[in-house]
């Protein structure tokens, strides 16, 4: 069976079934690799191109898929999974709206940590302001016949080079980038030109690397670029944090996880106490969730390689505190939501 006719029978397997969900995964973790190879560090969570934000990116991919309503086209207000069963979407078309597509789910989720990493870096800023003027340089070389495009083929960036026929000596980069230093040039178009000259066809993303070398990158606290950075979460913490999670809601007993599904439908303390006779006044019910608080607060400390708190962060309310897990854990937990009515409280 071809991978084109295989993605349609997991995509209905875990839509229907909630079946075949780890060979789902690893399809969507595939294609999100693959789809990933051309995009620089900035557009991960991170800002890290490693295995723990490629691995994360694709998760959430699964997770919006899975369980998030999105309005437009094709999903018209259904989950991605949902809609790509309902319209019988054969394996090449679940792929590019899942994971290729420019207004794909993995696209959109990347676009959106872009952003979140160049509002608190501002080197990152700066950095993608060079590339757009690396790249409009290029496209005004090409709309005049100066610079030619070459497809690479899937996934694969477009390579930049000189229109002009004719062979031509290549060196490499290190020494034409040492020379333009050396010779105080700071002209972008200058510095494309003269690379693509004397060092031959390259990306767009190696000459904004290659033109930031002759530069020199600006010091994270210039105050033309902004405040300095916040510092990013380190590589696979992420993912670490939804582990400790995931791993933290598996030792909590029944009464416990009926607790947490309470406070993740937003009900009143008193209907807390209806739900469970131990919690025999409003205190009780404010320790019992506290200290089921606790427990997600030491597994994520302990992921992060910090003593396990004492307390709870300043500032933090115990409500508020499970509700900031509850966000997390409901990716993991399907039927994170659901509850038998309360002996005497509202559904």
């Amino acid at each position: 069976m071809t991978e084109s006719d295989a993605l349609p029978a997991l995509v209905r397997a875990f839509e229907e079934h909630e079946a075949r969900g780890a060979e789902l995964l690893a399809q969507v973790e595939r294609h999100v690799r693959h789809m990933g190879r051309s995009y620089p560090p900035a557009w991960f969570v991170t800002g890290a191109k490693d295995d723990e934000s490629v691995l994360d990116l694709a998760h959430r991919a699964f997770t919006v898929c899975a369980r998030v309503e999105k309005g437009r086209f094709p999903f018209s207000g259904r989950r991605p999974f949902r809609a790509f069963v309902d319209e019988r979407f054969d394996g090449r078309a679940i792929r590019y709206h899942s994971v290729y597509a420019k207004l794909s789910i993995a696209r959109e989720l990347m676009r959106d940590d872009y952003a979140r990493n160049l509002r608190r870096d501002p080197v990152l800023r700066w950095r993608a302001d060079l590339y757009g003027r690396v790249g409009d340089h290029l496209k005004s070389g090409a709309a005049a016949g100066r610079l030619a495009r070459t497809p690479q083929g899937r996934g694969l960036p477009p390579r930049w080079s000189l229109a002009a026929p004719g062979l031509r000596r290549v060196a490499p980069p290190e020494p034409v980038v040492a020379a333009l230093r050396s010779d105080g040039v700071t002209a972008v178009a200058t510095i494309v030109d003269t690379l693509l000259r004397r060092t031959g066809p390259q990306s767009q993303s190696r000459l904004t690397t290659l033109t930031e070398a002759v530069l020199g990158t600006p010091p994270a606290e210039d105050p033309v670029h902004g405040a300095v950075p916040v510092a990013p979460p380190p590589a696979g913490l992420q993912v670490g944090v939804r582990r400790a999670v995931l791993r933290a809601w598996e030792g909590l007993d029944a009464d416990d996880r009926m607790l947490l599904r309470s406070v993740a439908r937003g009900e009143s303390y008193d209907t807390l106490m209806a739900r469970q006779p131990r919690l025999r006044h409003r205190v009780a019910a404010t320790r019992a969730v506290t200290r089921v608080g606790k427990v997600f607060l030491a597994a994520v400390a302990g992921e992060a390689g910090l003593e396990d708190p004492q307390g709870l962060p300043a500032g933090v309310a115990p409500r508020q505190l499970v509700e900031r897990v509850l966000a997390v854990l409901a990716e993991g937990v399907p039927d994170l939501f659901d509850l038998p009515p309360a002996p005497d409280g509202p559904r």
